[in-house]
């Protein structure tokens, strides 16, 4: 799990400019691992990089559309930021790192405003680098959100 220091320094490194920046670093890979509370995720997930895009598929079959992200190589490893957004489920921030094992550790918060109040939880996402035979596309999710009702899909109740 990351800790709050090595949080706020990959927040700073992304967002102030510390280094060369390559959106795609990680396009082509894919993570599969758990999702949910930060002490313990208890949903399986995959976060899939494509075309400078992220998502994840929990996220997307939720309605969150998949959104850019940032990379940078450091010693420690990549770190990524990026956003995936909601039009009535809020956003997700994302800031991870993935390990030269291939180990990905991501802290995530969720943000959902409403018209009297804001909603937020801390959460993560902990998992590996896998080989995906059944890796899709970001068009062939673009097409899949066009469609879908994340109302019809009862996971989605969490959100």
């Amino acid at each position: 799990m990351l800790n709050l220091a090595k949080l706020v320094a990959l927040t700073l490194i992304l967002g102030c400019g510390g280094g060369a920046f390559a959106g795609g670093l990680l396009d082509g890979r894919v993570f599969k691992g758990m999702i949910g509370p930060v002490e313990a995720p208890d949903l399986a997930d995959s976060l899939h990089f494509e075309e400078g895009h992220f998502w994840s598929d929990i996220c997307t079959r939720c309605g969150f559309r998949p959104g850019e992200y940032r990379s940078e190589k450091t010693d420690e490893g990549i770190v990524f930021s990026g956003v995936l957004e909601s039009d009535n489920r809020g956003r997700f921030e994302y800031d991870g790192l993935i390990g030269e094992d291939g180990a990905i550790d991501v802290a995530i918060r969720w943000e959902r405003k409403r018209w009297y109040w804001t909603s937020s939880r801390e959460i993560a996402f902990q998992g590996a680098a896998v080989e995906d035979s059944d890796r899709q596309t970001l068009h062939h999710i673009r097409q899949k959100l066009d469609v879908m009702d994340p109302a019809e899909d009862p996971l989605c109740a969490r959100l």
